[in-house]
């Protein structure tokens, strides 16, 4: 069986497009951005979307389960 992995959306450069970006997450998650914290949302979205891309860069099978406990 083939592993099927989620496609991130791209993260846009262009500031309008980046900033039509977040207003549609915020609407679609019922919240309000208030424009003091705007550049941290910035900053967090692209720190985000770098970690979840090396997640979905690790070649796991489909039948792999996690560990009952973890031990660092």
């Amino acid at each position: 069986m083939q592993s099927r992995k989620p496609n991130l959306p791209s993260i846009p450069d262009d500031p309008a497009a980046l900033a039509a970006f977040i207003d549609a997450g915020a609407a679609m998650s019922g919240l309000a951005v208030d424009p003091a914290y705007r550049e941290g949302v910035k900053i967090h979205l692209n720190a985000v979307t770098n970690a979840a891309k090396l997640v979905l860069a690790q070649k796991l099978p489909d039948d792999a389960e996690p560990g009952p406990v973890f031990e660092p």
